[in-house]
């Protein structure tokens, strides 16, 4: 429901950004970067913002940069505003360039490079005329940006969804294998199976937070009574490949993320002992709502209709 009433406030929108992406990155350097300001110009707004508010946003522990309980709580509404904001000048920006015909798709840099380039392309060829913009992220941040509106819908890993969402099993491919990753000369390359127990000791690389496999694979180890010692954090599976390539580190991906690899022979995946271990692959739309043409000649063609729906 639209807000009627008188909304004066005294809130600097330039700051709240600045502030957004400082908290964003705990790093005024890299909020800089992607502000394309100087660090000096961030500070500054940081500072005015404290100033205006009267307490202070972040802290420093041990050098490294901190929200405090009141820089947490404006990150929470900064975040909720930026996501209104992208999407308002999406909006606006598909008015001028592409007034008909947009479907967001929202995936994780995984899938996005291995499982939707043959989806898209075939879906285009049978509607041409629609538009297609690929967001790629953490599963559960794609499953936040179908919520709030950044993305008609998502293809990811499985995490703890909102209530609000509506979960469909990814027709086609429901399920990725989550293996043991290892260099083709590593001692456990021969291995048929492992178990989450033998691999806890060894250096791991695990996937950054917010990713469905690292939710699996938590869950997994936790069942298990096993503590792994996870040595690197990354969002970047290239660069968790290239380490473990390097002989620096193992790590536990999907399958499909090192096909290309497996089929080199510069990479060996072994499977986990018992049933395996898999991620499930989930397609996320909002429950309620409108949905354009674009998203239901997608689910439609996704799903396989014999009845399939023309496309607008």
């Amino acid at each position: 429901m639209a807000y009627t009433g008188s909304m004066h406030f005294d809130l600097n929108l330039k700051q709240l950004k600045v502030f957004y992406y400082v908290a964003r990155h705990l790093s005024f350097t890299k909020a800089a970067e992607e502000l394309f300001v100087t660090q000096p110009a961030v500070t500054m707004q940081v500072d005015s913002l404290e100033r205006h508010y009267g307490t202070r946003l972040f802290t420093r522990e041990r050098k490294q940069l901190a929200l405090t309980e009141a820089g947490a709580m404006l990150y929470s509404y900064a975040e909720r505003i930026m996501i209104l904001a992208f999407e308002a000048d999406q909006a606006m920006l598909n008015l001028k360039v592409h007034p008909h015909g947009v479907l967001r798709i929202g995936t994780t840099k995984t899938w996005a490079r291995v499982l939707m380039p043959s989806y898209v392309l075939r879906f285009q060829e049978r509607c041409p005329q629609l538009r297609i913009q690929l967001d790629e992220g953490s599963s559960e941040e794609m499953a936040l940006s179908v919520l709030y509106g950044r993305n008609d819908l998502a293809i990811v890993g499985r995490v703890a969804y909102d209530e609000r969402l509506e979960i469909i099993p990814f027709p086609g491919h429901p399920r990725d294998e989550v293996v043991f990753v290892v260099p083709a000369d590593h001692p456990l390359a021969g291995r048929s199976h492992i178990t989450i127990e033998e691999i806890a000791p060894l250096p791991l690389l695990l996937r950054e937070r917010g990713s469905g496999i690292r939710r699996v694979i938590l869950a997994h180890a936790e069942e298990h009574g096993a503590e792994l010692n996870v040595m690197l954090e990354a969002g970047s599976v290239p660069f968790i490949k290239d380490l473990i390539l390097k002989g620096a580190a193992v790590s536990i991906l999907t399958r499909i993320s090192v096909e290309e690899e497996l089929r080199a022979g510069t990479l060996k995946a072994v499977s986990f002992a018992g049933e395996g271990l898999a991620i499930n692959i989930d397609l996320v739309v909002p429950k309620e709502g409108y949905r354009s043409p674009a998203v239901r000649s997608f689910l439609d063609f996704l799903s396989g209709l014999e009845n399939e729906r023309k496309c607008p």
